[in-house]
C-alpha cells in the first residue's frame, strides 16, 4: 500500500500524491483533546506502524482514524490506514519523509480520531510496554538523504516513533523527523568538564556515556555551506578513563595547524555502532554552571595569522563550538556592567518604563539610516503616527554613524546604540520595527553579554531589507524559527504567497504594503550617466579574511568585470560611468578591488545613500540582490550576472526559477553580460516588453505612501492582539 497524506491547516488544503486520497471536511487544526488511549506497538518498520488499541471506547459503528499534528504549526496530516481487526490498525507513513526541513527537527503528535453519529473526539496515545522505564523509540524509516545536504559524508535522516525526549512532561506518542546524529545525541550523554587554550593548544575534557557505541575520535569541523569548503581536523585523544558507565576523555588540538576560514567551527565526537556499522557525530553539551563560567569568567582566545581571534562559545542548543572573527568594541566586560546597571534601573522604576509605551525602530547593526527602518521612522515623525499608534517611537543608531545628520532633526526620539538608556528601552519596549531580525537591535555577537535573551520576546514587525524571492531564508525567518516575527511586510501578492507557503505564517500575519523606503523612490536618471553594479553577498565568504576573499570566484569575476577593457570601452563609447557598490557585509573588502580608469567608481558604505544610487542609475547590474525590485519599481532595467548559480543554489536556494522567472536578461559569462549591457544601452535603457509585463504584476501600491500602509496594518494587528 502506498502512502498518502491529506494535509490541512487553518487556511489551505494540500494533497500529496502516492496512493489513496484521504479527505476530511470536519477536521480542525485547533483540536480539543478528550483524553488518552493506551496502545501496543505491534511493529514499526519500513515506513509502517501496526498498533493495537487497548480498552478503547470503540463501537462497531464508530469510525477510527489517526492523524499527525505538527507541534510547531497548525498542520495536520492523515496517513493511509488499514483495519487489520476491530482494534488493530496498519498505518502507512512512507511519504512522511517528504516533510523534512533541511537542518531542522520536525515533531508531530500522533492522535486518534473517533467519529460517532453525534461527535468527533480526539485522543492522545500512550504506549504500553513491559519496561518499567520509558520504552525505547522505534526507528521505522531510515536511510533518508536530502539533496541539499552538503556534509561529507551526507547526514542520514530518520523517522522515529516514541516519546518526545525533549518534552519530558509530554508522555504521549510522537513521530519525529530528525537526523540520526540528533537521535544519538539525545540518548548518549556527552558533557564538558574542562577547557583551556593556553599556548595555542586547545585542551578539552568531557564525559561520554557511549552505551553500546564505541568512541572513535573527536573532530573540529568548519560549519560550511558548500561541499568544496568542507574542512575538518582530528583532535589527539590524550586519555580515556572509565568511570562506571562514563568515559572521561581528554583531547588536544594545536590551533597553529588550522587553516582558519569563516566564522563557526563545531567540536564533534564520532561514535561507531558495530551492530549496524553506522557512524554518528554528536556534540559536547555545556552544563549551566560551566556556561556561566565561559560567559563571564573565561577570556581565553587564540590569535590567528590574519589577526582574527578564536574563542569558545556555546550554541543555542548549549553545545560547544568555536568562533573565528575580528575583535569588536562590544566584546569587553564593560558591556556586562552596563547591562546589570540597566536591569537595576529598569526594575526599580518598572511602572515608569511601562507608561512610556516604547516602540524601537532600527536597521542592521544600528549603524545607518538609509533603509526601510529610517524611512518608516521619518514618516512616523513627520505625520504624528505616535498618536495614531499610541506608541512613543524611537530610532536606535550608533553615536558615530555617518548618517547621524539625517536623524538629527528628530534627536528627541533618537536612542544611542549600546548605551544604558538603549538597554533600558529594550527591556521596556512594547514593539520593535526593524529591517532585520530582532536580535540586531543589540550587539548580538557581544562575547560576554547576557542581554540578548531579552530581545527574543519583543513583539516584532519585520520590514525586510529586500524582497523574499531570490534567496531562501525560511529556515531562519520562518514562523517559530530564530528570526520569526509577528507581522511580515511584503511587496506583492506573489511575495505574500511565497511567505505563506514556505514560512508557515497565516495570511493576516503577512502584510502587503510595499517597502517604506519606496516612499521616496523616484527615477532621477534623466540627466544621469550612471549605471550601478551592486552584487549581493555570499554566505560562504562571511567573515573571510582579505586573502580568502581575494582567492574566491566572487572576487575574481567582479574584478574581471571592473578591469575589463571591453567594459571600459563601452562606458567610454556611450559616455557612461559605473558605480560599484559591495554589500554591507563585504564592505571591509572594498579596497581589494584596484581599478584603473576614471569611469568606474568604488562606492563605500556611507559615501552615498543606497536609495540615491538606485534613483540616479539608469540601470542595474546585480546577481541575486533584491535591490533589483527597487529598480523595477522605477521601470528601469536590470541585468543578472549569475556566474556561480549552481554554487549559490547549493548554499542558499531560491523561491523562483532563476532561468525563467527573472525580469531581466541573465548572463553566466562576462561576454554574455557585456553583450546584454550594450543591447540595453542601445535600446535607450528601456525594459523589454516581456519584462514590462512582469513589472505590472508585482506591486500592489505605487503611491509612495507605503509607510502609511504599514502603520495602518500595525494598528489593525494591535487591535487583534
Amino acid at each position: 500500500m502506498n502512502a498518502q497524506f491529506h494535509k490541512t491547516s487553518a487556511k489551505r488544503t494540500l494533497f500529496y500524491q502516492g496512493g489513496i486520497m484521504l479527505s476530511n471536511q470536519n477536521s480542525s487544526s485547533n483540536l480539543t483533546i478528550t483524553g488518552s488511549l493506551d496502545v501496543e506497538i505491534i511493529s514499526a518498520a519500513e515506513g509502517r506502524i501496526t498498533l493495537k488499541l487497548i480498552n478503547a471506547p470503540v463501537s462497531p459503528t464508530d469510525s477510527v482514524r489517526f492523524l499527525l499534528k505538527d507541534t510547531d504549526t497548525r498542520t495536520i496530516l492523515y496517513p493511509g490506514i488499514s483495519s487489520l481487526s476491530s482494534d488493530t490498525y496498519l498505518l502507512d507513513f512512507t511519504a512522511l519523509q517528504e516533510f523534512y526541513e533541511y537542518r531542522y527537527t520536525k515533531t508531530f503528535r500522533l492522535l486518534a480520531e473517533m467519529t460517532t453519529t453525534s461527535k468527533i473526539s480526539y485522543y492522545r496515545l500512550h504506549e504500553i510496554s513491559g519496561f518499567t522505564s520509558a520504552p525505547a523509540p522505534h526507528i521505522f524509516i531510515e536511510d533518508i538523504y536530502l539533496k541539499d545536504d552538503v556534509k561529507v559524508p551526507p547526514t542520514e535522516r530518520i523517522v522515529e516513533l516514541g516519546l518526545n525526549p525533549e518534552a519530558v512532561s509530554d508522555q504521549s506518542l510522537t513521530i519525529t523527523l530528525h537526523s540520526r546524529n540528533h537521535h544519538v545525541q539525545l540518548f548518549h550523554r556527552c558533557e564538558l568538564k574542562g577547557l583551556n587554550m593556553r599556548g595555542g593548544i586547545l585542551r578539552i575534557t568531557f564525559d561520554l556515556n557511549p552505551g553500546s557505541l564505541k568512541y572513535q575520535k573527536s573532530i573540529l569541523r568548519f560549519r560550511n555551506k558548500l561541499l568544496e569548503d568542507a574542512i575538518s581536523y582530528d583532535f589527539k585523544t590524550v586519555r580515556i578513563k572509565e568511570n562506571g558507565e562514563l568515559l572521561r576523555i581528554k583531547i588536544t588540538l594545536d590551533l597553529h595547524t588550522i587553516d582558519w576560514n569563516g566564522l563557526y567551527w563545531d567540536v564533534m565526537i564520532q561514535l561507531f555502532d558495530s551492530d549496524t556499522e553506522r557512524t554518528s557525530l554528536i556534540q559536547i553539551l555545556i552544563p549551566p554552571r560551566r556556561r556561566m563560567f565561559m560567559k563571564f569568567l573565561y577570556n581565553g582566545s587564540f590569535r590567528t595569522p590574519d589577526d582574527f581571534y578564536v574563542y569558545p562559545y556555546y550554541t543555542g542548543g548549549a553545545k560547544l563550538a568555536l568562533i573565528n572573527r575580528a575583535r569588536e568594541q562590544y566584546d569587553g566586560f564593560d558591556i556586562v556592567l552596563k547591562e546589570f546597571t540597566a536591569m537595576f534601573l529598569y526594575n526599580i522604576a518598572k511602572p515608569y518604563w511601562k507608561k512610556k509605551h516604547i516602540c524601537l525602530v532600527d536597521e542592521k547593526y544600528s549603524t545607518r539610516a538609509q533603509d526601510n527602518g529610517y524611512y518608516f521612522f521619518k514618516h512616523c515623525m513627520d505625520h504624528d503616527e505616535e498618536t495614531y499608534l499610541g506608541q512613543k517611537i524611537y530610532y536606535v543608531i550608533t553615536k558615530d554613524s555617518p548618517d547621524y545628520d539625517m536623524i538629527r532633526p528628530y534627536k528627541k526620539n533618537v536612542v544611542h546604540f549600546m548605551t544604558i538608556r538603549h538597554m533600558c528601552y529594550i527591556l521596556a519596549a512594547e514593539l520593535l520595527v526593524s529591517t532585520d531580525a530582532r536580535s540586531h537591535i543589540y550587539a548580538q555577537r557581544s562575547r560576554h553579554s547576557i542581554f540578548t535573551r531579552y530581545t527574543k520576546n519583543l513583539p516584532f514587525v519585520f520590514l525586510q531589507h529586500g524582497v523574499t524571492a531570490l534567496k531562501r531564508v525560511d529556515f531562519f525567518y520562518g514562523k517559530g524559527k530564530p528570526g520569526s516575527c509577528d507581522l511580515f511586510v511584503v511587496t506583492s501578492e506573489k511575495e505574500k504567497q511565497i511567505v505563506i507557503d514556505n514560512f508557515d505564517y497565516e495570511p493576516d500575519e503577512v502584510i502587503n504594503t510595499g517597502f517604506a523606503r519606496w516612499d521616496v523612490l523616484k527615477d532621477k536618471s534623466q540627466n544621469s550617466h550612471d549605471i550601478l553594479v551592486m552584487p549581493t553577498w555570499r554566505s560562504w565568504l562571511e567573515g573571510a579574511s582579505d586573502r580568502e576573499f581575494e582567492e574566491s570566484d566572487y572576487f575574481r569575476h567582479y574584478a574581471a568585470l571592473l578591469n575589463s577593457q571591453r567594459f571600459k570601452d563601452i562606458l567610454e563609447k556611450y559616455d557612461l560611468h559605473a558605480n560599484f557598490y559591495l554589500h554591507a557585509i563585504f564592505q571591509t573588502h572594498t579596497e581589494s578591488f584596484h581599478i584603473a580608469g576614471d569611469r568606474i567608481h568604488l562606492k563605500s558604505f556611507g559615501d552615498t545613500p543606497v536609495n540615491e544610487l538606485l534613483m540616479q542609475c539608469k540601470m542595474l547590474i546585480t546577481d541575486y540582490s533584491s535591490v533589483s525590485w527597487d529598480v523595477l519599481y522605477q521601470n528601469k532595467p536590470t541585468l543578472f550576472y549569475q556566474f556561480d548559480l549552481d554554487k549559490y543554489n547549493e548554499a542558499h536556494g531560491s523561491y523562483i526559477d532563476m532561468k525563467t522567472d527573472l525580469f531581466g536578461d541573465r548572463a553566466e559569462t562576462l561576454d554574455q553580460l557585456l553583450d546584454s549591457l550594450e543591447k540595453t544601452i542601445q535600446n535607450g535603457f528601456r525594459m523589454e516588453p516581456k519584462y514590462e509585463q512582469m513589472q505590472q504584476e508585482y506591486f500592489r501600491f505605487e503611491d509612495h505612501e507605503h509607510s502609511r500602509h504599514i502603520c495602518e496594518e500595525i494598528k489593525k494587528w494591535m487591535k487583534r492582539k
